[in-house]
């Protein structure tokens, strides 16, 4: 699996370089933007040395440091930029943020701050904000008082999400910068986003090839709970070799293990990124993506959600992410070709989930959703959702593979 995917992910990376050939240091991050109750918030991904886990091809849906690299660069010279990037975004906020959002955060949990717009933003790295290897500690700490800086300055508040692996949140808890920082995320209202993916070990670490224990997972969401970081976790409600009905049951059971840990949800809906393993075994007609159809049953779960969160900052308990995605996928679930619903239902159904997660009228919705399920075509998902597998997930992985090698070279060519 990993070693597919490395394989896969090198032509990636080799494309790239082709099509941004870069000889110093990048002066912007890349920017992305997802939906919320605001309008929309920007993701921005600082631009700097490459994430571990997607060399090596682990985390196999992920596209997300599929980007080129200054070549011949050491790693200072790369940090160096990382203060030009955040310039960068701050030079341009009335482009880059203000003009996306309406300036209001109503409901939020945030600190006392002067009556001037409130605005919200997310922070990566390659991967993980908190690996030092991509954002040194010193770096890190001055990317916050910078913020801290411009929105006094730009008189606004900024609620900031910062995006990092479990491990890398707990070394910065035990080298004590979490204490040291303490003053910057209470005046940012900082929130930390860790991904999990699966409760189940097998789907984490073997078919996504996470790399992640339980127990390592666990104890940082204690540690966010303990700094008052009100911990969002990652949820993938998707995965190939699985039947629509198994990635339903797997992604309630992972939801029920969140509610005791009292965490906010992230919920993602696959999509298909290009040298990615699921991309090829879609490529190769042993992936199928779910009908939009799907996206509905995952709400349902989400909305039955109840964590009963500490220091809870959104008055929502739970995100619908990838319904529109970045990296730009080759197809998501509503554009893709094999789609048996009808485009306009397709549509339909996408319009009534950004509809919901702009506005979070749960009302609204479900009257929309009980007219789309009482359409003709909602029949064909409810058989897509009852059609079972038996094979075991490993007999299907290793079927699965051994048709890889016949078909990998046609694809690395035509992607």
């Amino acid at each position: 699996m990993v070693v597919m995917s490395r394989r896969l992910r090198k032509s990636r990376l080799a494309r790239e370089r082709v099509l941004e050939p870069l000889s110093s240091p990048v002066r912007r991050p890349d920017l992305y933007y997802d939906h919320a109750p605001c309008g929309s918030y920007p993701i921005i991904a600082l631009r700097t040395v490459p994430c571990d886990r997607y060399v090596k091809g682990q985390c196999t849906p992920c596209s997300y440091s599929a980007r080129s690299y200054p070549a011949g660069l050491g790693r200072e010279a790369i940090y160096a930029a990382l203060e030009s990037q955040i310039e960068w975004i701050l030079d341009r906020f009335d482009e880059c943020v203000a003009s996306h959002a309406s300036g209001r955060l109503d409901g939020y949990q945030l600190r006392s701050a002067p009556d001037r717009p409130w605005y919200m933003l997310q922070l990566a790295g390659e991967s993980s904000f908190f690996r030092d290897a991509e954002i040194p500690p010193s770096y890190r700490r001055r990317i916050l008082e910078r913020l801290v800086e411009f929105q006094d300055a730009r008189q606004v508040n900024l609620h900031v999400m910062l995006e990092c692996r479990p491990e890398d949140l707990l070394a910065a808890h035990d080298g004590g910068e979490l204490d040291r920082l303490r003053p910057l995320f209470k005046a940012l209202d900082v929130v930390i986003n860790m991904g999990l993916e699966y409760r189940d070990e097998w789907l984490r670490n073997t078919l996504f090839a996470k790399g992640l224990g339980l127990e390592v997972f666990e104890r940082a969401v204690r540690v966010a709970h303990k700094h008052r970081l009100d911990p969002g976790v990652f949820v993938f409600a998707g995965g190939p070799l699985l039947t629509t009905g198994e990635v339903l049951r797997e992604t309630s059971r992972t939801l029920r293990y969140l509610e005791r840990l009292k965490v906010f949800a992230n919920l993602m809906v696959p999509n298909l990124q290009a040298q990615t393993l699921p991309d090829l075994l879609w490529e190769m007609g042993t992936y199928e993506l779910p009908d939009p159809y799907f996206v509905l049953d995952v709400v349902d779960l989400a909305l039955a959600y109840r964590p009963r969160r500490s220091n809870a900052v959104t008055p929502f308990d739970w995100f619908l992410g990838g319904i529109e995605s970045d990296p730009p996928p080759r197809a998501t679930l509503f554009s893709n070709p094999r789609n048996r619903t009808s485009r306009g239902t397709s549509e339909e159904i996408h319009k009534t989930l950004i509809e919901l997660v702009r506005t979070m009228n749960v009302e609204n919705y479900c009257k929309r959703v009980s007219a789309l399920r009482r359409k003709p075509e909602a029949e064909t998902y409810r058989l897509q959702k009852a059609l079972r597998d038996p094979r075991p997930w490993d007999r299907r992985l290793a079927a699965a593979l051994s048709a890889v090698p016949d078909n990998v070279d046609g694809y690395a060519a035509n992607i």
